[in-house]
């Protein structure tokens, strides 16, 4: 029965006396701090600095690829729009699923056909 009459209260390590709420933070009889989180943390070990890794054939950015985006760019309509496409595929969840979602949207759309 002592433990229940115990709930909500902790004990000063210093005095060794119950005191009432759990959240008290400094104990009235003898101001022991309960929450000593004011001492500096300790400096963190520097970090080495990152050798570059090798480029790859793959890492090179080609002309085709310039041509291939400036005519996606004008495809769209300017830069911003070509922002805002790249938004929504981030905010999809990526380029599978913007191609997922994509390809039921077009097989669910009737065709009608042309007279």
């Amino acid at each position: 029965m002592a433990k229940a009459s115990r709930l909500g209260r902790k004990k000063c390590p210093n005095c060794n006396a119950w005191i009432k709420g759990t959240r008290t933070k400094a104990c009235p009889k003898c101001d022991h701090q309960f929450n000593k989180n004011s001492e500096p943390l300790p400096a963190p070990a520097p970090v080495n600095a990152i050798a570059d890794k090798p480029t790859k054939a793959g890492d090179a950015i080609t002309i085709a690829q310039v041509r291939a985006v400036a005519q996606m760019v004008a495809l769209v309509g300017g830069f911003d729009r070509c922002h805002e496409l790249l938004g929504v595929i981030r905010d999809v969840g990526g380029l599978r699923r913007m191609k997922d979602l994509l390809d039921a949207m077009a097989a669910a759309q009737v065709v009608e056909p042309k007279v």
